[in-house]
C-alpha cells in the first residue's frame, strides 16, 4: 500500500518491535529497496524496554553477555560501542544491569523516529483487530481508528503467567506488575511457584527489600538455571545438520557432553554451538518427536541454555547459604503468609490477556500449533489460518513463535526471526508489485 517501500505496521512497543524496525531498514538497504515505511502500535512509550527492561530493577542482570545484543545483524559491537559511548566500561563478555540495555533500545527506538529522511512513527493505542487480504493489513485500535499498511507484525511480548487460587493472605499471580512485590511485608514466609530465572530475580529482589523475609522455591522438576562461565569461550561443533530426528538430536548431544568431559573442556560450549542450529532442527522434526522434546528434555534443555549470570548466581547461592531460600517439592501454600507465581508466561494463544489476539482467533485468521505454546506459523514468522495457508501478510515474533521455531525468546533468536521477518515481509509486497 506504500507509494515507495514496503509498509509494516508493529503491534506491540517492546524489544522485539525495534530489532523489526531495525531489520527492516538493514534488509531493504541490502537489497536495494526502498526504506520501508514502519509504523509501531504500542501501549506504553517510550517503546523499547517491554516487560523484560521496563520493570528490571538495578540488580537485575542480562542473561546474556554484551556482545551478542546489538540490535544490528551487521554490526555486532553496536551495544558494546554504545555503552562506551555513554560512559558505560563494558567488555563483550559482560552481563550489564538490564536497565542499562532498556535505555539502549529507548535510544535506538528514538533514533529511528527522529531519522529526518524516513521516520518510524509511533502509536500510542491498543490494537483490537486485525484483518488481511489482497489490499493488505489493517489494524483497529481501541479509539475507533485504523492503521493501513502492507504487512502487520505482532511483536506481542509475554501473556501473564498460569495461576490457580493458593489461599494465601497475599497472592501475587503476576510479580511484574507494577508494585506486585511490594505487597509483600516484611518477615513473610513466602512461597514461589517456579524455579526459572523468573524465580531468581523475584527471591533476589526480595531478599533485599524486605527485613526477616524467608522463602521457599517449588517447582516440578526443581530445576534451577545454571551458571554463566565467568568468560566468554569458543562454541563447540554445533548440530550435525543431517540430524532430522529427537533421538538423533539426544545421541548427538549425548556425544558432546561426554568429549567435552573427557577434554576438560566446559559443557556450556557444547549447548552454545548447538543453539544456533535448534531452530531449523525443530522445523524438521515431526509432531510426535516435538511433543517427547517438550514432555522429557525441555525443561533440562532450557535450564542449560537459559543460563544465570555469574554474579547472580552468587547472590542466589548466598541466600541458599543464609537460610533465606530453600527448595522443596510440592510445598503446601497454605503455610505461607505470601505466594508469588514465577511459573512464566501461558502460550500467547491464551484467551483475555490481548484484545488483537482474541479478535485474531475469533475470526480463524491464526491458530494454535499443535502442542499449544504459541502460533502456528513457517519459519519466517508468517502465521498460517484455520486452514493451514500463509499469506505473508501478518507475521509474528518473540514468544508467539515458541511451539513453531522452540528458540524464539533470547535476543540473539529475535534477532534472527527480525531479519526473517522483514525479508518475509518485502517478498511479499515484491510478489504483489511483480
Amino acid at each position: 500500500m506504500s507509494g515507495t517501500g514496503t509498509s509494516v505496521v508493529v503491534i506491540g512497543g517492546g524489544a522485539s518491535a525495534v530489532y523489526v524496525a531495525v531489520a527492516l531498514r538493514e534488509r531493504a538497504a541490502a537489497r536495494d529497496l526502498p526504506a520501508p515505511d514502519v509504523t509501531i502500535v504500542a501501549r506504553e512509550t517510550p517503546i523499547g524496554r517491554g516487560l523484560a527492561y521496563g520493570h528490571a530493577e538495578a540488580h537485575h542482570r542480562l542473561n546474556s553477555p554484551a556482545g551478542g545484543m546489538s540490535v544490528s545483524a551487521g554490526d555486532a559491537a553496536h551495544f558494546v560501542r554504545w555503552c562506551a559511548d555513554h560512559g558505560y566500561d563494558v567488555a563483550p563478555g559482560d552481563y550489564v544491569e538490564r536497565r542499562l540495555f532498556g535505555d539502549y533500545l529507548v535510544d535506538v527506538a528514538e533514533h529511528l523516529v527522529a531519522d529526518p529522511d524516513h521516520p518510524v512513527h509511533v502509536v500510542q493505542g491498543e490494537a483490537v483487530g486485525c484483518t488481511t487480504g489482497d489490499d493488505g493489513a489493517h489494524v483497529a485500535l481501541a479509539d475507533g481508528s485504523t492503521i493501513d499498511a502492507d504487512v502487520a507484525v505482532l511483536a506481542l511480548g509475554n501473556p501473564p503467567p498460569a495461576t490457580w487460587p493458593t489461599g494465601a493472605a497475599v497472592q501475587i499471580d503476576d510479580p511484574w506488575a507494577t508494585g506486585a512485590l511490594g505487597r509483600v511485608p516484611d518477615g513473610s514466609r513466602v512461597l514461589l511457584v517456579g524455579t526459572g530465572l523468573t524465580m531468581v530475580d523475584v527471591a533476589t529482589s526480595l531478599a533485599r527489600r524486605e527485613a526477616g523475609i524467608t522463602m521457599t522455591a517449588t517447582s516440578r522438576h526443581l530445576l534451577l538455571p545454571a551458571e554463566h562461565l565467568p568468560g566468554p569461550v569458543a562454541p563447540g561443533p554445533g548440530l550435525d545438520p543431517t540430524v532430522s530426528t529427537l533421538g538423533g538430536l539426544a545421541h548427538e548431544l549425548g556425544v558432546q557432553l561426554r568429549a567435552a568431559e573427557d577434554a576438560g573442556t566446559p559443557w556450556q560450549a557444547v549447548i552454545d554451538g548447538m543453539r544456533p542450529r535448534l531452530m531449523e532442527h525443530w522445523t524438521g522434526m515431526d509432531e510426535a518427536d516435538r511433543r517427547r522434546f517438550v514432555e522429557h528434555l525441555a525443561r533440562r534443555w532450557d535450564v542449560h541454555r537459559h543460563r544465570m549470570a555469574p554474579s547472580v548466581h552468587a547472590e542466589l547461592q548466598g541466600l541458599v547459604d543464609g537460610g533465606v531460600l530453600r527448595f522443596v517439592a510440592d510445598a503446601d501454600p497454605s503455610g505461607f503468609d505470601a505466594v508469588v507465581f514465577c511459573t512464566g508466561p501461558t502460550a500467547v494463544t491464551t484467551p483475555g490477556w490481548s484484545p488483537v489476539v482474541d479478535a485474531l482467533l475469533e475470526r480463524g485468521r491464526i491458530l494454535p500449533e499443535p502442542l499449544g505454546l504459541g502460533l502456528d506459523a513457517d519459519w519466517s514468522g508468517a502465521v498460517r489460518d484455520d486452514h493451514g495457508d500463509v499469506d505473508g501478510r501478518l507475521l509474528a515474533i518473540g514468544h508467539a513463535l515458541r511451539g513453531a521455531l522452540w528458540e524464539t525468546t533470547a535476543i540473539g533468536e529475535i534477532r534472527i526471526i527480525a531479519n526473517r521477518v522483514a525479508d518475509r515481509a518485502l517478498d511479499t509486497v515484491a510478489a504483489v508489485s511483480a
